[in-house]
């Protein structure tokens, strides 16, 4: 650990003496567990299984997840999820602006969210998915009994009772190992969790639909043009080129297909660029904020194929065993170790640069020719694993 970490890891590590531990897991069945999440879509996703595993090792355990305002829609409809407690934390997310030391402190001491957290009377436990020193303080100031957080990642993990290691594994399963220090053992597949509701299935299915083309097979790709990096972009350009690609393969092997852009108003832009590349000729429409997450959601489970960044979308695509190709380049610069961390089994596969180019984001993507391939060969996975079903 270097000096810098050390000099803040001390005042975690002081605060904790203040703070002992004033329940045992072991012992006793705690009344409630909080799950602190206040992090990126992608993270939270991953994080799902663990409600899972907690669930099953403690039946009659109230389980609070506490996340960003805006990863609500993540776990609506959850049935291990007993209550969602709003915390807009100023640290480790895209979504707020300012994640200056100083607003962190605001936050922790001045914010009606902690406030709010500090008025419940304490947990019994508290598990900081992302293992950091903001975390650990804020399970401190929650009145959190046992904590449980990760050594060797953002620090926080003197003030704990119990942590994990951080390593280079799958982020899935890096949340049930800390379940298993609560002694949980009958753990689901590290793979995102995503509960709709007959209505979001019905609004999908409407969409799609107007898609179809009469007596045809249609091939439904659902496509994903932004990314919380804007560096971990592919150019909109190129995924338009492979688009009218994909469309002129399918159409030659007598197959229609319909392709949905999805994403925020922010994507919107780059969603319209892609179009515009595409040409038009090819059956590609954008939904890029003009529907509400959920419904995205449902849209991914009924599409055949997924093509997108290292984004969210590739996590609401695991939920559903959705084949997948993950465009990776720009400033990843290690697509093994990305994988390894954010990536899942087949049916997900990634596409990145053979070579890369020193400080050259731009130029660091695969060809469209290889991203076209992969994409085309996810149709015909998809298509035998309908077969082999049928």
């Amino acid at each position: 650990m270097g000096w810098k970490n050390l000099l803040i890891e001390a005042p975690v590590w002081l605060m904790g003496r203040f703070h002992p531990p004033r329940f045992d897991p072991a012992r006793d069945t705690p009344r409630e567990i909080l799950v602190l999440r206040p992090n990126d879509f992608g993270e939270l996703l991953t994080t799902t299984p663990l409600f899972e595993a907690l669930r099953t090792r403690f039946p009659t355990t109230r389980l609070i997840a506490g996340v960003g305002s805006w990863g609500r829609p993540i776990l609506e409809n959850n049935p291990f999820v007993d209550e969602i407690v709003e915390i807009d934390a100023p640290w480790n997310n895209k979504l707020v602006e300012d994640r200056s030391h100083g607003n962190v402190l605001r936050f922790l001491w001045k914010s009606p969210q902690v406030a709010a957290l500090r008025a419940r009377g304490g947990f019994d436990v508290g598990i900081d998915v992302l293992g950091s020193y903001m975390g650990a303080l804020l399970m401190m100031r929650a009145g959190v009994r046992y904590r449980i957080g990760v050594r060797g990642y953002r620090g926080g993990w003197s003030g704990c009772q119990a942590f994990i290691e951080f390593a280079a594994r799958q982020c899935g399963r890096a949340a049930l190992a800390q379940g298993e220090l609560l002694g949980a053992t009958a753990l689901p597949q590290a793979r995102p969790q995503l509960f709709l509701t007959d209505d979001e299935r019905a609004t999908a299915a409407q969409i799609w639909n107007a898609g179809n083309v009469p007596g045809r097979r249609t091939v439904r790709l659902i496509v994903g043009v932004g990314a919380g990096v804007p560096t971990k972009a592919w150019d909109a350009r190129q995924v338009g080129a492979a688009l009218a690609r994909i469309a002129q393969t399918l159409e030659q092997a007598g197959d229609a297909c319909d392709i949905v852009i999805v994403g925020s108003k922010a994507d919107q832009a780059r969603a319209a660029e892609a179009i515009a590349s595409a040409g038009s000729g090819v059956p590609v429409r954008s939904l890029a904020g003009e529907v509400p997450m959920r419904v995205t959601f449902a849209l991914t489970e009924e599409a055949n194929v997924v093509l997108t960044n290292s984004t969210m979308l590739m996590h609401v695509a695991a939920a559903f065993l959705r084949p997948t190709v993950a465009v990776i380049g720009g400033s990843i610069t290690k697509p093994d170790r990305h994988d390894a961390i954010w990536g899942y089994p087949p049916p997900y596969r990634s596409v990145s640069p053979e070579q890369y180019v020193a400080g050259e984001h731009a130029r660091n993507w695969p060809s469209v020719e290889r991203v076209v391939q992969a994409v085309l060969e996810a149709v015909d996975t998809q298509r035998a694993r309908v077969g082999a079903a049928a």
